[in-house]
């Protein structure tokens, strides 16, 4: 995902939220309604150790991103602190180095649901909650670990003596913790994850082949948006809908998997002159590889979005090609299906 991010954003918002990190550890944008008590609001909710930062950005701020947490990746990627939480809009948004950034997000989404429309509230129980996931540094005692909660505790008895909720939300998640460590993403889907990962290397090792380094860099983007979808969608939508998106993607990534495999488009890229029409073979993987990425962005925004999941790809291209339903059908028997 890095090859996209460049030193400096093309995002305006980004700029000036990573300037406004350079000298403290909230920034709310100007244009936020209510910006200026919404600061004070959460003075007390981060640790003085500069370790995290709060960032609120208007939602417009996330318009036009070519990936889905496009604006947290550049936030993160270019500020001091180890962990950034994130509100765009009502979209509560996390990733850390101290913790599995995956596990951050989980938490951010867990808190935004519970929170129950409130920003602020789930803004607090995410820094709360990734404090209490931190692992104690070495040598540093009990006594270090206190300091350390000492302002989130602080911050969340301001927040409870105005709402009421963030105490009841925070014992809530510790019951459910055991639960939210299992993958969110299905077993079928993580198996062809994984198959993706392995082509993308084998993409990225092609030297002097600018085809084949755009699909390392398009398979890195589409396996990173599956597990984003199924997190989100673990925490923020009904089991029907992870059912229903599981039905739809099993078939298309394992048509996928097919199609990007060694004895396919791999094949055609390094050995053209064995194959027929190699340049319509290629171009119909390239472009399904680029429709299915961008269902599941425009997915992904729905779930943020708490609208049902459509489904408009249908790969009728790959379908016509019949080496490929072979393909297909072994790497659905060699995973058990």
């Amino acid at each position: 995902m890095g090859m996209y991010i460049a030193a400096a954003s093309d995002n305006p918002w980004v700029n000036d939220a990573v300037a406004g990190l350079d000298s403290g550890n909230i920034y709310i944008d100007p244009s936020v309604s209510g910006a200026s008590s919404l600061q004070a609001e959460l003075a007390g909710a981060v640790p003085g150790d500069g370790s995290i930062a709060i960032v609120v950005l208007p939602a417009q701020a996330d318009d036009n991103n070519e990936y889905a947490n496009q604006v947290l990746t550049e936030i993160a990627r270019s500020s001091d602190q180890k962990t950034i939480v994130l509100a765009v809009g009502d979209d509560v948004q996390a990733t850390s180095t101290v913790i599995d950034a995956d596990e951050a997000l989980r938490i951010a989404n867990e808190s935004e649901t519970a929170a129950g429309g409130n920003t602020p509230d789930a803004l607090v129980a995410t820094v709360q909650q990734i404090v209490e996931e931190t692992p104690t540094s070495p040598g540093g005692g009990t006594g270090g670990g206190a300091d350390l909660l000492l302002p989130v505790v602080i911050g969340g008895v301001v927040i409870v003596a105005g709402i009421g909720t963030a105490i009841g939300l925070i014992t809530r998640r510790r019951r459910k913790k055991p639960a939210a460590s299992a993958d969110p993403v299905p077993a079928g889907i993580r198996l062809r994850v994984n198959r993706l990962r392995e082509l993308r290397a084998d993409y990225a090792a092609l030297p002097g082949n600018p085809v084949a380094a755009e699909t390392a860099v398009g398979i890195d983007a589409l396996a990173s948006h599956v597990e984003q979808l199924f997190v989100r969608l673990d925490a923020k939508a009904g089991e029907d809908q992870s059912v229903l998106a599981e039905a739809e993607y099993s078939d298309k990534l394992a048509r996928l998997v097919a199609a990007l495999d060694r004895d396919y488009l791999l094949d055609l890229l390094t050995r053209p002159d064995l194959w027929d029409a190699p340049d319509e073979r290629v171009g119909e993987v390239r472009e399904a590889l680029s429709a299915v990425t961008t269902q599941i962005v425009d997915n992904i925004k729905q779930v943020n979005a708490r609208k049902g999941l459509l489904f408009q790809v249908s790969l009728d291209s790959l379908i016509g090609r019949s080496e490929l339903r072979d393909w297909e059908r072994q790497f659905k028997k060699s995973a058990g299906e």
